[in-house]
């Protein structure tokens, strides 16, 4: 095996110590570690990918979730049910999954009805809640979300199999 020598100065060896000794391995594994995702960064970078970090959850127990992609569409509306004013995010992902971060934001009554919004009490109500959907096939989402964000799902899969093009300008 091949020995490679690092120098490293004497106020960065701390860092090193620190790193060992929460890791509880060899040195040389977490070298090995960090270089190895740096340079799955640097690919993910130079292919035109990005890294994409969402929150999943209600706002009091929110979860972040990260994945390397393409934000490729935006929605906003209402449920099938009308009952529901809702936005989608829509993401083409490293491994060519569609991934779509579904929020519901608030009752669809606080945008028609102005009266009612105001005798319900709705409003002070923090429904807030998003989820993560990861799909190989658009059709895969169908009652997983609305129908209109199914639709622009559809529509993004049907212009190419890679949804952003670089232009060379």
């Amino acid at each position: 095996m091949p020995t490679k020598t690092i120098y490293v100065s004497d106020q960065d060896a701390p860092v090193f110590e620190e790193a060992r000794a929460i890791a509880g391995e060899t040195l040389s594994s977490i070298i090995v570690r960090s270089l190895r995702e740096f340079l799955a960064r640097q690919a993910q970078k130079e292919s035109g990918l990005k890294e994409i970090k969402v929150r999943t959850g209600s706002r009091n127990s929110e979860q972040e979730q990260r994945f390397y992609g393409t934000k490729v569409g935006d929605w906003r509306g209402f449920s099938d049910d009308q009952e529901w004013w809702m936005q989608a995010e829509v993401y083409h992902t490293q491994k060519s999954n569609w991934a779509v971060l579904l929020t519901q934001v608030c009752k669809a009554s606080l945008l028609t009805d102005k009266k009612r919004w105001r005798e319900s009490g709705d409003y002070l109500l923090d429904v807030r809640h998003s989820e993560l959907l990861v799909v190989a096939k658009p059709e895969e989402l169908n009652d997983k979300v609305p129908s209109d964000v199914l639709r622009v799902v559809k529509e993004l899969a049907a212009h190419t199999d890679q949804p952003a093009t670089f232009l060379d300008i």
